[in-house]
């Protein structure tokens, strides 16, 4: 048995292992999925979720990487080629945003929580 809950009323759910990655319609009127682990996300993601998620996550991973290169240049000021380097950070920070987005922030939040638990 899968335990979880609906990602928009947080319902709890309970449903057969053999239903796992299965789309159904909650009590609240929402469309869910069932998780492949207890626990896990219930949420389903639409296109155009995907693309608001990359254009957020992405354009601030973009931000970071263009203000780590400005702080970078402050500080080494005989850094050659300044703008070929500026433009690849912000590029980096743009893949990273993109392909890791709330999935990376949350990991990155366990892991703080995890270490003020010690």
């Amino acid at each position: 048995m899968i335990y979880f809950r609906c990602w928009y009323c947080n319902r709890a759910i309970v449903k057969p292992d053999e239903l796992a990655g299965k789309r159904f319609a909650c009590s609240c009127g929402r469309r869910a999925k069932v998780p492949r682990r207890s626990g896990g996300s219930s949420k389903v993601r639409s296109l155009s979720d995907w693309l608001v998620e990359s254009l957020v996550y992405g354009g601030a991973g973009a931000l970071v990487g263009f203000m780590l290169s400005v702080m970078i240049f402050t500080r080494i000021p005989l850094v050659r080629r300044p703008i070929e380097v500026t433009i690849a950070m912000t590029a980096f920070g743009l893949v990273v945003g993109t392909l890791f987005g709330e999935r990376g922030i949350n990991w990155l939040g366990q892991k703080l929580r995890d270490r003020e638990n010690r």
